[in-house]
């Protein structure tokens, strides 16, 4: 899935949590509550994201142990 696509779900996604909370049209009417789930949600998906890049770094470094340190 590219950024862009990843932004467009998120967006809709944020669209129609704000308006289910507060109700139809709230979203439309603040889209600075939409941008600040927005900016959240992919804060959280470059966490997540981060976190599993390490695990595979960890994983390759306990894999080449043996190797480089005999």
């Amino acid at each position: 899935m590219s950024a862009t696509d990843r932004m467009a779900e998120q967006l809709a996604a944020a669209r129609t949590a704000v308006d289910a909370e507060f109700g139809e049209g709230y979203a439309a009417a603040h889209p600075e509550l939409v941008a600040a789930c927005v900016q959240s949600a992919a804060i959280h998906t470059a966490v997540i994201i981060g976190k599993q890049a390490s695990e595979e770094t960890n994983k390759t470094l306990l894999q080449l142990k043996p190797r480089l340190f005999g």
